[in-house]
């Protein structure tokens, strides 16, 4: 982010007048300054302005003596702030005090464009021509640039060909006095058509280029639309190998404009082949080491990059006297590249040893030699290693240390029938003396203590001197001076060494130079959003300094609030001094300096809408007579979201998503109605608003309301729910996150597949229940990529309780902990370890139910006593359910379980205890594909306390991965590694096969 500092011209291009009166008479300026006032107005347009903004910029106070100096800074706030035009102030004297004066601001605003209303034949969508005057004039532009809109709109008609387009333009009142309606009146007259076409150049068929360029008679003729389409037919010329195609096209009009003739100019050049000769070279990396076909390209610079590649290619697998050349031959319209390659003999490694060492051990050494005996030599290897050495030797203080390797290459030898040449190499070293750092002084820190300068040096006394880190020191004390406001702040060091080269004293120089602090921070370009919310959300505060970290975490701040599609923050000098740069004399006289900082913004639409669609597939349970069959299921699905930001000036935002799937459900086992034999609809459906509030109440947490109404198809049941939810959230550094939520809903289950004697108790009670659950959350999420990690972790623990006495019909304790790690293989290539482990526990509150029948009539025991039933279980809505593309492979949705969660037809029940543990070893990708290879296990348990080991149910598969736009496109194929036989006598699906986005976990 660049500080952007407008020159004193600009300042001045505000016409700025103050005129002193009394009464009727003009008097001299003399004769007020120094009396004190006693009353200041600002006046826009003839009406008292209060408001707070403006108000905290006037210098000038009631009180104070009237000075020359407070009108100037006054001047200075105001045309900064970018708001007006122009800038008056009244002084004259006062009744209510004879030496009193009173001060009258008088302030015309600057006119902006807030609205454009577009009229007459436009002959293309308004959305074009506002988003054309927007690139060029910016979303709001100042009414003054009216005549600009026209000049951008006449280039946009006449690149169209809409040759002499009568646009006219007039100012309209807007609903405030800052801002302008823009009336255009359009009228684009004739547009200009093509009369006739023409194709010039050899081997050209002019009919196939006239119409891959759609230049027919009678089209109209628009530059833009023409120019992709030459893009793409040179495009295409160079897919088919003439990388130095070239097409151009002019245009000759009549003399009234209404047509045009076209003269294409097609030189194709040459068709270009790529031969290799010499010896030979891999056929998988010939693109890569000559990269014509990728570069579309045969530029002289490329060819010579292509040599240079395959010579060092070749001596990386240990022909170290490898070179390549190439040729250029024209050959009957055709170009002929051909690069020979020549190995020469073979090197291998034979041993490699280190000599002169003696202050360093050899175990220290070892490590950095990565090199075997038998391994194909590289002369860049070994030079890389010499390096290494010698860069360890500079950090434990030997500045003057040189390691040499020394290579002696033997006679040929032969192994089997492959003959090389073995290579010999010693690392001579020559140690030189250690230095370590002796006295070190710091001079010229006055403003800044030493106190706080001294704890960033690394170089202190009795370490080893090392030169890099001395550079490092100079950076770190010059970025506390920076962010300290010290911004012309100078930082030199002096280094005396001793005669014997043991001892180097540091002497650290430091020219403070003046401190720049902020005076005022100016808020423009908001319309909808109050400046005091911007305020809130920087770094910059009045008064402090002007640091450099704070500007970069204002910008960092604003931008994510995503209410703004520019921010600019622009220093503004208070005229004298500039601290930017200022004159060495004159900046060590002054110890402060005041500027205003401007953020400026624009703001970004404040509705947005989104939609999609897609298609979902997946294997699902379905019911087969009296069996659950797994069958593959396809649904169409489609969302739409409508997003409304920035409500009341402040970073609150609603939204309303609605989403719908088209699924086929199957009636549930006590249907009796026999018309219904449920199939395709809109069978899946969610619809949820959302109130977001951002720091309520200048608290640092989020919070979000949120209504929803949804219903769900899963493999035993379905459900209706709907509920309002209230969530508040608070983040602890970048990456921890503490979040509390309480939820109101109800949830309906229809369409059962269970067979009701086997439903559980809670189920069979309630198949209409009322939850009121509140609910505590702890994540702690490093990962460096949300949808594809490849270093960090994910912790979190979410407990939610649901007690009768706020409102549920059934009580439950539920908590759910996860931990997933990331780790990089320290490999050249990039492969990723992921893992991770998921722990569900859920525990049902007693209750007491009345034993109704069919009819709801209560049951009498043998007593004549109503009986009652002891639920303690928890709703299938908030039970555990395992098996799919997220939890264990070798199943599919939802049937994972032991025989206590999956009735005898072979449905889920669900469970109140779940494991799942998840392994899986990603390679890098190439040309967008990756690959993975997976291990999962796991299960679903009756109770909490069923949860073992032993009954964990492993599978494994492997899967390939696609880098899209949108995230990893997944396939993965899964093996069910401990198939059994289930109690309606099926056995278990072997493989099942998973389509996704995003990773796993």
């Amino acid at each position: 982010m660049a500080l952007v500092r407008p020159s004193p011209v600009v300042l001045a291009a505000v016409a700025l007048s103050i005129v002193l009166s009394a009464g009727s008479a003009r008097a001299d300026v003399i004769s007020f300054l120094g009396r004190t006032l006693v009353d200041v107005r600002i006046e826009v347009n003839g009406a008292a302005l209060v408001e707070p903004g403006i108000v905290q910029l006037i210098e000038t106070r009631v009180g104070e003596p009237l000075s020359m100096e407070r009108v100037r800074e006054t001047i200075e706030h105001l045309v900064g702030l970018g708001r007006f035009e122009d800038i008056r102030v009244f002084a004259e004297g006062s009744s209510l005090r004879a030496d009193g004066v009173a001060l009258r601001w008088v302030l015309v605003p600057l006119q902006r464009i807030a609205v454009i209303e577009l009229a007459g034949s436009l002959g293309f969508s308004a959305a074009e021509l506002r988003t054309a005057i927007a690139d060029r004039l910016g979303a709001r532009p100042a009414a003054s640039r009216a005549s600009e809109v026209v000049t951008v709109l006449t280039d946009f008609y006449v690149q169209r060909g809409y040759r002499r387009p009568q646009i006219g333009t007039r100012l309209a009142a807007g609903s405030r006095t800052e801002v302008a309606t823009l009336v255009v009146s359009i009228d684009p007259g004739a547009r200009t058509v093509i009369d006739g076409a023409m194709v010039r150049g050899e081997n050209v068929n002019s009919t196939a280029v006239l119409s891959a360029l759609r230049l027919e008679r009678g089209r109209p003729y628009d530059v833009p639309a023409i120019d992709a389409r030459v893009q793409d037919y040179e495009t295409g010329l160079r897919d088919a190998g003439y990388y130095e195609a070239n097409v151009d096209v002019a245009a000759t009009f009549s003399a009234d404009g209404s047509t045009a003739n076209v003269t294409v100019d097609v030189d194709r050049g040459p068709l270009v082949r790529v031969v290799f000769a010499g010896d030979p070279l891999p056929e998988n990396r010939r693109d890569t080491l000559v990269p014509i076909r990728q570069e579309r390209s045969v530029d002289l610079d490329l060819l010579e990059d292509a040599s240079r590649n395959i010579a060092a290619f070749l001596r990386q697998q240990g022909y170290r006297a490898a070179a390549a050349t190439y040729v250029r031959e024209e050959r009957s319209g055709e170009m002929v590249l051909t690069f020979t390659a020549t190995r020469g003999p073979l090197h291998r490694l034979s041993a490699i040893d280190v000599v002169g060492n003696s202050a360093v051990a050899d175990a220290d050494i070892l490590p950095l030699l990565p090199l075997e005996p038998g391994e194909a030599f590289a002369d860049n290897r070994v030079a890389t290693v010499a390096a290494a050495v010698t860069e360890l030797y500079r950090v434990r203080g030997f500045a003057r240390a040189v390691v040499k390797p020394e290579i002696v290459v033997q006679a040929e030898q032969t192994t089997g029938d492959a003959p090389f040449r073995p290579v010999t190499v010693r690392l001579m070293i020559a140690e030189g003396p250690r230095t370590t750092v002796g006295a070190v002084t710091i001079r010229g820190a006055t403003q800044l203590s030493e106190l706080r300068v001294r704890p960033l040096l690394g170089l202190i006394e009795g370490r080893p001197f090392y030169r890099p880190q001395l550079d490092a020191d100079r950076d770190a004390v010059e970025r506390l001076y920076q962010n300290e406001g010290f911004r012309s702040a100078r930082v030199d060091a002096e280094t005396a060494l001793s005669g014997d080269g043991t001892v180097l004293e540091v002497k650290w120089n430091v020219r403070e130079g003046p401190r720049t602090v902020v005076d005022h921070v100016l808020v423009s370009g908001t319309v909808r959003t109050n400046p005091d919310l911007v305020r809130r959300e920087i770094a910059l505060l009045p008064g402090q300094a002007l640091g450099d970290d704070a500007l970069i975490e204002s910008q960092r701040r604003l931008a994510a609030l995503g209410l703004f599609r520019r921010v600019r923050i622009i220093e503004l000098p208070h005229g004298g001094l500039d601290a930017a740069s200022p004159d060495p004399a004159q900046a060590d006289a002054v110890a402060t300096i005041s500027r205003d900082v401007l953020i400026e913004l624009e703001e970004a639409p404040s509705t947005t809408v989104s939609y999609g669609g897609g298609v979902e597939a997946g294997r699902r349970l379905r019911r087969e007579g009296d069996q659950a069959q797994e069958q593959i299921e396809l649904a169409p699905r489609g969302f739409l979201e409508i997003s409304r930001r920035n409500l009341w000036g402040k970073n609150r935002s609603v939204t309303l998503l609605t989403r719908v799937s088209i699924r086929p459900r199957d009636p549930g086992v006590e249907s009796t109605d026999p018309t219904d034999q449920g199939g395709y609809g809109f069978n899946e459906y969610r619809i949820v608003g959302t109130f977001r509030e951002p720091r309520p109440f200048d608290a640092t947490g989020d919070f979000q309301f949120t209504a929803f109404v949804e219903q769900a198809i899963r493999s035993s049941f379905n459900f209706n729910r709907r509920g309002v939810r209230g969530e508040y959230a608070r983040r602890f550094g970048p990456a921890l996150t503490v979040s509390g939520r309480y939820t109101f809903d109800r949830t309906r289950l229809f369409d059962e597949q269970i067979q009701p004697e086997v439903r559980l108790l809670v189920d069979r009670v309630f198949p209409r229940v009322r939850l009121s659950t509140l609910t505590g959350s702890v994540l702690r999420d490093s990962r460096d990529d949300v949808l594809d990690p490849t270093r960090g972790a994910v912790v979190g623990i979410d407990t939610a309780v649901a007690p009768r006495m706020i409102g549920s019909e059934v009580g439950f304790v539920k908590t759910s902990s996860q931990l997933f790690v990331y780790r990089r293989l320290p490999t050249r290539a990039a492969w990723t370890v992921a893992a991770g482990v998921r722990v569900g526990i859920a525990v049902g509150f007693e209750r007491t139910v009345a034993r109704r029948d069919e009819d709801g009539v209560p049951v009498l025991g043998p007593d004549g006593q109503p009986m009652v039933d002891v639920v303690d279980d928890v709703p299938a809505s908030e039970r555990f359910f395992a098996g799919g593309d997220s939890t264990v492979r070798g199943f599919v949705l939802d049937r994972l379980g032991t025989a206590q969660t999956l009735d005898d037809q072979g449905f889920p029940t669900g469970g109140n205890g779940l494991v799942v543990a998840n392994v899986e070893l990603r390679s890098p990708y190439w040309k967008g594909l990756g690959g993975v290879g997976f291990f999962d296990a796991g299960n679903v348990f009756r109770r909490a306390s069923d949860i073992s080991a032993v009954d964990m149910r492993p599978s494994a598969g492997f899967g390939v991965r696609y880098r899209s736009p949108l995230g990893p496109l997944r396939v993965d194929l899964g093996f069910n590694l401990d198939r059994r036989v289930l109690a309606s006598g099926a056995r278990e699906r072997g493989t099942v096969f998973h389509i996704s986005l995003g990773q796993a976990f």
